[in-house]
């Protein structure tokens, strides 16, 4: 695919289907250093607590969002957006769809953990008002620490554009 300008992309967030998991899986495969295999993705998307989210571009899936539900908190398991579509608000816009979920329900945060090594990570969730609340030592298979952070919800409420078919 040729280079994406930097502008406001006309792009489509929706529900992840189960025919959706094989593009998944090759997003995954070109984003992450540390990619979850195809079983992984099916195994946590089978828990009727797990959602995802795609975001896509003329037909294209070009990121994706699973999360967690729990009774107070959602908790973002993975997150990835293609490269060349980095730093064009598409990340951002897939976690502002899950601050709309935190207003429209009972939850009062997000919660996520990131690798100590994946520092754009840590500053892109920071942009959108996370803090690292602790640290998780020597976790996964890398034993390497975590920062768990977390959003709480206020009045701060992050602004999307999109909306969800």
């Amino acid at each position: 695919m040729g280079s994406v300008k930097n502008e406001l992309l006309r792009v489509q967030l929706r529900w992840m289907k189960e025919i959706d998991l094989d593009s998944v899986y090759e997003l995954e495969q070109k984003c992450s250093p540390t990619p979850w295999g195809p079983m992984e993705f099916a195994d946590v998307l089978m828990h009727s607590n797990c959602v995802g989210l795609v975001v896509e571009f003329r037909l294209q899936i070009i990121g994706y969002l699973i999360y967690e539900m729990h009774e107070n908190a959602l908790k973002i398991l993975n997150i990835a957006v293609l490269p060349e579509f980095r730093r064009k608000g598409v990340g951002s816009q897939l976690v502002a769809r899950l601050a709309c979920f935190l207003a429209r329900h009972t939850r009062q945060e997000m919660q996520l953990s990131v690798r100590e090594s994946n520092l754009s990570a840590q500053l892109f969730f920071r942009s959108l008002g996370f803090k690292a609340v602790s640290i998780c030592r020597g976790a996964g298979e890398q034993e390497e620490d975590l920062y768990v952070m977390q959003y709480r919800h206020k009045s701060r409420v992050l602004p999307t554009e999109m909306v969800l078919n």
